[in-house]
């Protein structure tokens, strides 16, 4: 076990018989306690002095008498507090009285304790030493602590905060709160609440019910707008950690933000993308289609009145054609652009799927594995959509398993979530298609694309535990 850290104490008195006494007497007291003694104000100055330009030395606590010789212990008092404003400083005399009291304590005094005639007074002074110096310490810890929190977060673009379980109180905020919220600081820590005025009329309730799930102990992970001025919007992400005493009592609430618009602008974008392809094939293949219809009737006429080969390869031509449309069409809409396709282990994109969605509170099981011949980096962003699907419709702790189909002509992944309703499973890969408040409709309907880009089937189900259910069978799993 690490015993506790030793306690330096100053005795200033000038009766030598009585600093002896009482040095004797504290250190038989306590085996914590190292009390060096001054017989006179000046000398109690230089230990003092002579510790603090000591890097290795410390005074931790200065017990002094008040009336002495060349300099009274109020004096004294005063000359320290000049040079350090909070080592704890009790003044320990018999001679005290109203005025000298008021006196100490507008010098900025810890504590004022009357000496007793007769009585051993050791076991209180240990008790108060002991009380201020572990008190300072610890006010020392976390300042420094605050400070190295403080130069972490300060290369993130996060806004790191951390409140009381109930959220009355802000104990710690970086600076990267108003870029988010364009809200001060200043008027955040005046009313921790304030935030919530910020946020999308739509949204507030939710996030405002994610706040009321943290405080009773269960991590949250949640999206919503944020309107940062009359003319800006952003979409942000809050994670939230409470954390918890050895009783599971809350303590304190964790978070960090961040700004998810361009995840979100890059999702609507690649949607609109993909319409704008599906809306030119289809008229390219309108337009081509006409005259090809044209000219395959006219060759084939053309054909029976007279054999030719040349006949025969224009019509040739013309089925390639036929077929190249087919497939540009096909192209455009049932798949992305998939690029070079490649052997990948299925638990190794699943997992790498789950860190990039930074599902926080929620957890991953993994039953088997399979290779699939796949563009890793666009069925990893489909895998990732399905864990967000999963975090977003259901609690933050949702269980999320992944694995191989019977079989192995697939793989599935899964959730213990609230499910989806038979009625909407015929919708739910549908561009813009949520039954979501804050949700875009584009997850899903990405996920759909990148399977069926692959060539695989996707179909949508209930799992065991009445959560949803994904199945993907591909050709080479």
């Amino acid at each position: 076990m690490t015993s506790e850290p030793d306690i330096e104490v100053l005795y200033v008195n000038d009766d030598e018989p009585q600093l002896e006494l009482l040095r004797t007497q504290l250190t038989d007291e306590s085996d914590r306690l190292r009390v060096q003694t001054a017989a006179s104000p000046d000398r109690g100055w230089e230990v003092f002095a002579d510790a603090r330009s000591d890097a290795d030395a410390d005074i931790d606590c200065i017990l002094c008498d008040h009336h002495m010789p060349g300099q009274t212990g109020v004096e004294f008092l005063r000359r320290v507090r000049a040079v350090d404003a909070d080592v704890p400083f009790l003044l320990f005399t018999n001679t005290g009285d109203e005025t000298v009291a008021s006196r100490a304590i507008e010098a900025g005094v810890t504590d004022y304790v009357i000496r007793e005639a007769i009585e051993n007074q050791a076991p209180l002074l240990v008790q108060k030493i002991v009380t201020y110096v572990e008190h300072r310490r610890s006010r020392r810890e976390i300042e420094r602590t605050n400070e190295q929190l403080r130069e972490i977060v300060s290369v993130t673009d996060q806004a790191l905060w951390v409140f009381t379980p109930d959220w009355s109180e802000l104990r710690f905020i970086n600076d990267r709160h108003e870029p988010l919220f364009g809200q001060p600081t200043s008027e955040l820590r005046a009313d921790p609440t304030s935030f919530l005025e910020r946020i999308h009329d739509g949204d507030r309730a939710r996030v405002e019910q994610a706040m009321q799930r943290a405080s009773e102990g269960e991590p949250q992970l949640v999206e919503y707008r944020v309107n940062k001025s009359e003319a800006v919007q952003l979409w942000v992400e809050s994670r939230c950690k409470p954390v918890v005493d050895d009783d599971g009592t809350v303590v304190s609430l964790v978070g960090l933000t961040r700004d998810i618009s361009d995840r979100k602008v890059y999702q609507q974008d690649l949607l609109e993308t993909i319409e704008q392809l599906e809306e030119f094939a289809s008229t390219v293949a309108h337009d081509l289609r006409n005259p090809l219809n044209i000219a395959n009737g006219n060759i084939r006429l053309a054909a029976k009145e007279r054999e030719s080969e040349r006949l025969d390869t224009a019509l040739d031509a013309i089925t390639r054609m036929d077929r190249l449309v087919d497939e540009l069409l096909a192209l455009a809409k049932e798949g992305d652009s998939i690029g070079d396709r490649q052997p990948a282990a299925f638990a190794e994109l699943m997992r790498e799927s789950y860190d990039n969605a930074r599902a926080t509170g929620s957890s991953l099981g993994i039953t088997g594995s399979v290779s699939l011949e796949c563009d890793p980096t666009r069925l990893t962003e489909a895998f990732e959509n399905l864990v967000r699907n999963a975090v977003e419709h259901g609690d933050s702790d949702v269980a999320i398993t992944a694995g191989v189909l019977d079989g192995g002509g697939g793989v599935f992944i899964e959730d213990d979530g609230p499910g989806i309703p038979p009625e909407h499973r015929d919708h739910v890969f549908d561009r813009g298609y949520t039954t979501s408040k804050d949700g875009s409709g584009f997850g899903l309907a990405i996920v759909e694309r990148i399977v069926t880009g692959h060539g695989w089937d996707l179909d949508v189900g209930e799992s065991a535990s009445g959560g949803a259910r994904f199945e993907i069978r591909t050709a080479d799993a």
